[in-house]
C-alpha cells in the first residue's frame, strides 16, 4: 500500500532490520524526490544544449545570408544543409526536454497525490473503527459515516494512477480538457499580441 511505503514505518520486526541493514529500503517519497533532482538536472542539462545550438544556429544562418550576399551559391548550399542538421538537432533536443518536463509535472502530481493519500488513509480507519461504535448510541449517523467512508475510499481508489495515465502523456487529440486550456493560452497569446 503506497501509504505504507510513503514514508518509513519505525514498528519494523529484527528480519526487516537485518534486511534494511543488508538492502536499505528507501521511502518511496524519498525516491521519487531524487528522480525529480536528477530529472531537473538533465533539463538544466538540455536548456544548456539548446542556447548552444541556438547560437550555432544563428551563427550559419548568418553566414548563409552572407553567401547569399555575396552570390556563393556553393557555399550557401553547404551552410544551408548544415542548418538543416542543426535543426534537427535542436527539434530533437527539444522533444527530449519536453518529455522530460512532463515526467517531472507528472512526479510532481503523484508526490502530492501520495502526500494525500498518507493523509487520508488514517481517517478512513478512524471512520471506519467510530460506525459500529456511533451505530448503537445514533443509529442515523451510521449512513453519514458510511457515505464518508465511501467518498474517502472514492478519492483513494482514484488516486490510484495506471501505466496507460502515464503513457497518455503526449496524447493531446483526445483530451478535451487539454485542447481547451491550449486554446485558452492561445487566447491570451493572441490578446497580448493585439496591445
Amino acid at each position: 500500500m503506497i501509504s505504507n511505503s510513503w514514508n518509513k514505518t519505525k514498528g519494523e520486526s529484527i528480519s526487516q532490520r537485518v534486511i534494511g541493514r543488508v538492502r536499505p529500503d528507501i521511502p518511496l517519497k524519498l525516491r521519487i524526490e531524487e528522480a525529480q533532482r536528477k530529472l531537473q538536472f538533465q533539463i538544466s542539462k538540455l536548456e544548456g544544449i539548446t542556447e548552444k545550438l541556438q547560437k550555432k544556429h544563428d551563427g550559419i544562418f548568418e553566414k548563409v545570408v552572407n553567401a547569399q550576399k555575396s552570390h556563393n551559391n556553393a557555399y550557401a548550399q553547404a551552410y544551408a544543409n548544415e542548418l538543416v542538421q542543426v535543426r534537427k538537432m535542436k527539434n530533437m533536443i527539444g522533444g527530449a526536454k519536453l518529455s522530460m518536463e512532463q515526467i517531472q509535472l507528472r512526479l510532481n502530481t503523484v508526490s502530492e497525490l501520495g502526500d494525500v493519500v498518507v493523509t487520508l488513509s488514517p481517517c478512513m480507519s478512524i471512520i471506519k473503527g467510530l460506525s459500529p461504535s456511533l451505530s448503537g448510541i445514533m443509529p442515523e449517523a451510521t449512513s453519514s459515516m458510511q457515505d464518508l467512508s465511501q467518498i474517502l475510499g472514492d478519492v483513494m481508489s482514484g488516486s490510484s494512477m495506471e501505466g496507460n495515465d502515464l503513457m497518455s502523456i503526449g496524447n493531446t487529440n483526445n483530451n478535451a480538457d487539454t485542447l481547451a486550456i491550449l486554446e485558452e493560452a492561445h487566447s491570451v497569446i493572441a490578446g497580448q499580441t493585439k496591445s
